[in-house]
């Protein structure tokens, strides 16, 4: 079975201490397309403060920089409706051409529920064609 998505968990916080500020890594590798859902059990907004949510970019792991188009505050603003506990706090659509192998993403929201960061990489230049390459300890086809 060929697939054109891989899925990855790239934090997850679902015990019961609170943490209000996640961080994740994806390597892009051969794929053209990232999408980032940054998820809460929380039903507060985003934080106000720029740096505690952010997309970078990097040809290493080990440094990051921001790029345009992604940057709150100059490019977008935060909700600062309260938001529901079953809704995407937030979403990042990255289009992979020109940039650089690693995507880090910087998610803070209010304390006092769990978070998680999830990465979808689609668009592979060879494809996806077993549960290891998608990500996933079982893969059923229908």
């Amino acid at each position: 079975m060929r697939q054109n998505t891989k899925t990855i968990v790239g934090a997850i916080n679902a015990g019961t201490a609170t943490v209000s500020t996640l961080t994740a890594e994806f390597d892009t590798k051969s794929f053209g397309f990232l999408k980032i859902i940054c998820l809460s059990s929380s039903t507060g907004t985003l934080s106000a403060n720029v740096s505690n949510n952010k997309i970078e970019e990097g040809d290493v792991t080990s440094s990051y920089a921001t790029f345009a188009g992604y940057l709150q505050g100059t490019d977008w603003n935060g909700s600062t409706n309260v938001n529901t506990t079953d809704t995407a706090k937030m979403i990042y659509n990255v289009d992979l051409r020109g940039r650089k192998r690693f995507i880090k993403v910087t998610f803070t929201h209010a304390t006092g529920g769990g978070g998680t960061i999830i990465g979808e990489l689609s668009n592979p230049s060879d494809g996806v064609s077993d549960k290891t390459s998608a990500g996933a300890a079982n893969i059923i086809g229908l």
